[in-house]
């Protein structure tokens, strides 16, 4: 059997294109393997590996042994000894299957561990292979397959075992292992490799980066095989890889000898433990991708590291360990997690103030937040170094990718041609490519970072940061630190005063671990009230209803009237100017104050532009939470507004009275509404409900104007469901807000199932269909929407036919006239986002303004189905207490509701005690149903913010979790543990 490919050329670069032929091919060896019972994708590649080092063995003894026959000299290097010719792969391929399986399993693999250590590098990583294949039908099939693939075509095999490899990472949990080839090519061509580099990835996996370095220098220097010293430092001095995983070794082994690297030094370590104090090899160049999201033991990092960075995460742990191995002049490009250019640990900034000051940090690469899809949602940056020890940071070149060429979604699938994809292409883009495909440009503006970048606005998508600027953010190295929106480039440019002339900026300082938060604390002298951000609302509570703090020493600060705070978290930070009841109180974690130093522009008038839109555009935040960025609020333009002092005052004093004019409006309607039906003669009961309704509806048609229609769901929907809305309503372009209310339609079906399911389990009711078929998707590898929305509807008519409705779910689900309803919108929604993260959605922009527009339409219908979420509360509790007097527990939590992750703080009551550390979802009627193990709430590893996680499909001995309306990613053995047990009696 002869298998083909059909090639392309790129530019400076080969790329082979796997025809129908050997895809086949590969897909029957898959078959052949499953069929036999060996499932682990792992295991198959390995067990072809060690198959292909065999085959390969043969064809290095053929060679040499036809070379001492032309020469009439005995073999200089014979692999097989005499007598053992049977173990070559060209002599028991010939044998029948029984027999083939004998000297394959008792002879062939034992004399692979006999192999000298230096004949190739996958023979150092041999030693401990064991033959797996399980029956000799299966061995027979697999080594006829193989037959035909010729290993000295380098092109075909390396794209063959490319293919395989890419059928790992998309089976189960082995994302793990995969760096998307186009992410590597980039940095690839960003570092340049050359003949004489010594190039190492610390954590090489498969060897992706190895490989492709090997490419690159291949193509773009083509004496390098040609001369023997160099074809010699090529084969064994060039590329490094370290790895603890012995399978990942000889995969990886093969991966480069497959891709013409015969004896690379890859080799068993662990990066993170290894002593490299006593190893003076360096490298010229560190090319990686390393776990992170983890976390370490001090005892067994190495002491060697710890004089780097003392810290247990291994994301900070692997780029100290990437600066160690560099030699001085040294380059790097490593990927890290979003983390750790923000983190505000002392190893985060000291890290960054060596990258910086000690170093020369040459650019901060954003990755899309789709570019691990669908192994990770974990946004993640790629760093470029070089090692200097002496620094020569200058400036840092920064870039947002926004498009990598694959569509946005798990499923990935390429937006543009083949030729149009990757880095490097075969042809030249067109603007409208480039929205679709960045990297081209990436490379380019790169390569040019010395001369026109420079002079590039912030709000490009590139642009160049001057040293002293990063310092000045206490080396804060978050791309949107940096970066201006179209408003605060107008105002920089124009005649606004910087917020930091005007007033100081400082935030609160009282935790909430200081707070007394006993009741009746009367005659409590007002300096010890603290004001806490989730008591700063529209309207400011009394001083005397303030919690107190347990510290009597004297602050370094008190709050003084006149001063504006407002939250750090979240749109609705209600800026408030206080009043002088408020004068020497103090300020929790979490406000922010900002005091006015000079009177150009009253307080009133600034707290009115702090709590704009066009303000909040603004206002610097992390780009994973949107916390105020401290540093950058001093930045904030305020425009200027011509007139006196008391001029601007009294007209800002005119709006605020027009709001509370609007609130009485209302009250009126209400107290108007209310008199319908007090005591009085029928013909007057009709004359107040005329006056009445002619009073609600001028008072409406005046206030719709105003009302966002998405308002209420913000304020008042649990968590994960109020943040997508208000990323919805906040987002800055139409395709922007295409994705957020796919977004936002997926937290709203994530967010009933797990309400039904939670139903479900409260209740007993096992027998239901849709439930088992979830409980199934999850074990067997991943839950549509489509499952979640059958789980609702299955729990609605189940609970309706029971005449049972537990927190307003059966009325929420029944069906109306014409088929419509709850349900009905539901199902619309799944139908419209299937085909949009499949590839049929909309691509101009009059086709995505009218498929947002349906969109929402939909979107509105289902939210304002779903009523009966807002009157649950989502309770996340903390503490339990028993009260003797009322004989009931006392239960402390926080609400996990509305569009903030400081969640405010609950007491309620319960008969029976509630586990601690866990969610609830709690009825009007007071009903308690435990939302584990369908939803829990925990801190995400890369942006620090809490997050509600769902369980997505079970791996191993864990279960893979999902963020509601972020798609991050979290593993939990206790949620697999409490599924299991939950599943298992579910069937019972």
């Amino acid at each position: 059997m002869k298998v083909n490919f059909a090639a392309s050329t790129g530019v400076g670069t080969e790329s082979y294109v796997i025809n129908d032929e050997i895809k086949n091919s590969v897909d029957r060896i898959w078959d052949t393997f499953w069929s036999g019972g060996m499932s682990n994708p792992l295991e198959i590649t390995e067990q072809i590996a060690h198959l292909l080092f065999i085959k390969r063995l043969d064809e290095l003894h053929t060679r040499e042994q036809e070379r001492a026959n032309r020469q009439g000299k005995p073999m200089e290097h014979s692999i097989f000894p005499e007598g053992c010719d049977d173990l070559r792969w060209s002599r028991f391929r010939e044998a029948d299957p029984a027999e083939m399986f004998e000297i394959v399993s008792k002879r062939v693999f034992p004399f692979l561990q006999t192999l000298r250590a230096d004949l190739l590098a996958y023979a150092r990583h041999a030693r401990d292979a064991r033959f797996t294949i399980p029956n000799p039908v299966a061995l027979s099939r697999v080594v006829y397959l193989l037959d035909g693939i010729q290993l000295e075509d380098r092109e075909l095999s390396s794209a063959l075992y490319e293919y395989m490899l890419n059928k790992v990472t998309a089976a189960g949990n082995n994302g793990q292992f995969h760096t998307p080839r186009h992410i590597i090519q980039l940095m690839v061509e960003m570092t340049t490799p050359g003949p004489n580099d010594q190039i190492c990835d610390p954590a090489c996996g498969t060897a992706g980066f190895l490989v492709a370095a090997a490419n690159y220098i291949r193509n773009r220097h083509a004496d390098v095989m040609s001369d023997p010293a160099q074809r010699t430092h090529f084969n064994e001095d060039t590329f490094h890889g370290f790895d603890f995983d012995s399978t990942m070794l000889r995969i990886g082994s093969m991966n480069m000898m497959l891709n013409g690297v015969t004896n690379p030094g890859i080799r068993y370590s662990d990066s993170l433990a290894d002593d490299y104090s006593n190893n003076p090899r360096q490298y010229s160049l560190i090319l990686t991708n390393p776990p992170f999201a983890g976390s370490v033991d001090y005892e067994t990092v190495s002491k060697d590291l710890q004089r780097i960075v003392k810290t247990k995460k291994s994301e900070l742990l692997f780029l100290a360990l990437s600066l160690r191995l560099l030699e001085p002049g040294g380059r790097a490009a490593v990927i890290v997690p979003e983390g750790v250019l923000f983190g505000s640990s002392k190893a985060h900034k000291e890290l960054r103030r060596t990258l910086v000051e000690n170093q020369k940090l040459d650019g901060v690469v954003k990755l899309p937040g789709a570019a691990f899809r669908p192994y990770s949602g974990v946004s993640t940056t790629i760093l470029l170094f070089t090692k200097t020890n002496n620094g020569g940071t200058d400036n840092v070149w920064f870039y947002e990718i926004t498009a990598d060429g694959w569509s946005p979604n798990d499923k990935r699938d390429p937006l543009l041609p083949a030729e149009k994809l990757g880095p490097v292409t075969r042809v030249k883009l067109s603007k409208d490519d480039h929205s679709k495909n960045n990297l081209p440009d990436v490379l380019a503006r790169w390569f040019n970072r010395e001369g026109s970048e420079r002079n590039r606005k912030r709000t490009d998508q590139s642009f160049i940061v001057k040293k002293q600027d990063i310092i000045d953010q206490d080396y804060d190295l978050t791309l949107q630190r940096y970066q201006r929106s179209p408003e605060q480039e107008q105002l920089r440019q124009g005649e606004g005063h910087r917020l930091g002339d005007l007033a100081e900026v400082f935030s609160g300082w009282v935790e909430a671990f200081d707070l007394d938060s006993a009741d009746n604390q009367t005659g409590v002298p007002k300096e010890a009230r603290v004001l806490q951000p989730s008591l700063l609302l529209s309207k400011l509570p009394p001083v005397e209803t303030l919690p107190i703090r347990k510290a009597t020493g004297e602050p370094k600060r008190r709050l003084r009237a006149g001063d504006i705070v407002g939250r750090d978290l979240a749109e609705l930070r209600h800026w408030t100017v206080l009043p002088q009841s408020y004068d020497g109180l103090q300020a929790g974690r979490g406000i922010v104050v900002i005091r006015p130093k000079q009177k150009v522009l009253p307080a009133e008038y600034l707290a009115a532009f702090l709590s704009s839109q066009q303000a909040e555009r603004q206002i610097p935040r992390y780009s994973v939470i949107p916390r105020i960025q401290m540093a950058g609020l001093a930045e904030l333009r305020i425009p200027p507004c011509d007139g006196s002092i008391s001029l601007i005052s009294s007209a800002i004093s005119k709006i605020d009275n027009a709001v509370e004019e609007i609130r009485l409006m209302q009250a009126a309607v209400r107290e108007s509404q209310a008199r319908v039906f007090e005591k009085c003669s029928s013909a007057e009961r009709r004359r107040r409900l005329e006056k009445a309704a002619e009073l609600g509806a001028l008072t409406a048609h005046n206030l719709r104007k105003q009302r966002h229609p998405y308002q209420v769901f913000q304020d008042t929907y649990p968590y994960a469901i109020a943040r997508a809305v208000r990323q919805m309503r906040h987002s800055t372009t139409v395709r922007e807000s295409h994705e957020s209310a796919i977004q936002c339609a997926e937290s709203l079906i994530l967010s009933l199932g797990i309400a039904s399911l939670s139903v479900c389990a409260e209740r007993g009711w096992h027998d239901l269909a849709e439930v088992a078929e979830w409980s199934r998707s999850v074990e067997r590898g991943g839950v549509s929407l489509g499952h979640w929305v059958g789980v609702i509807r299955a729990v609605g008519n189940f609970a309706r036919e029971r005449r049972d409705d537990p927190a307003g779910l059966a009325e929420a689900t029944a069906g109306q006239k014409g088929g419509n309803g709850l349900i009905s919108d539901l199902s619309a929604l799944v139908t419209m986002r299937n085909k949009i993260r499949h590839g049929g959605g909309p691509r101009t922009q009059a086709e995505i303004e009218k498929s947002l527009k349906d969109l929402e339409h939909l979107l509105l219908h289902a939210l304002t189905g779903s009523a009966f979420l807002a009157r649950t509360r989502w309770v996340y509790t903390t503490k339990l207490r028993w009260s003797s007097g009322d004989n009931l527990f006392k239960i402390s939590g926080l609400a996990v509701m509305g569009d903030h992750p400081d969640f405010e703080s609950i007491e309620f009551e319960a008969p029976r005690p509630l586990d601690d550390q866990r969610l609830y979802m709690i009825s009007q009627a007071g009903e308690k149903f435990e939302l584990a193990p369908f939803c829990v709430l925990d801190d995400c590893p890369s942006c620090l913010a809490p997050e509600l996680y769902y369980p997505n499909r079970l791996a191993g001995s864990s279960a893979l979790l999902k963020s509601l309306d972020r798609g991050h990613e979290l593993e939990s053995s206790p949620v697999f543990v409490a599924l299991q047990t939950w599943m298992l009696h579910h069937r019972s």
